[in-house]
């Protein structure tokens, strides 16, 4: 499966997003989470790749695409 549908399966099954609202350039904050809700799929995310997301960049405020491609460069990162 790949980042982007496992994070919008978490953002639908958890967070209760309408998965039509799911596209690669939406905004955590345009799909309706606040920023406890953010911090959580962050720590959701790290705990199902097993990365740690530095917290300079944890921010996910960008467009999903965006918070794929940091997540797709972490898990890069551990197995390089």
């Amino acid at each position: 499966m790949s980042t982007y549908l496992d994070i919008k399966e978490l953002l639908t099954a958890k967070f209760e997003v309408k998965p039509e609202l799911i596209k690669p350039d939406a905004t955590l904050t345009d799909l309706g989470l606040d920023s406890l809700s953010i911090a959580e799929l962050i720590f959701d995310i790290a705990d199902k790749y097993d990365i740690d997301i530095p917290d300079d960049r944890a921010t996910f405020q960008t467009t999903l695409s965006e918070a794929v491609a940091l997540v797709d460069e972490m898990v890069s990162a551990k197995v390089a």
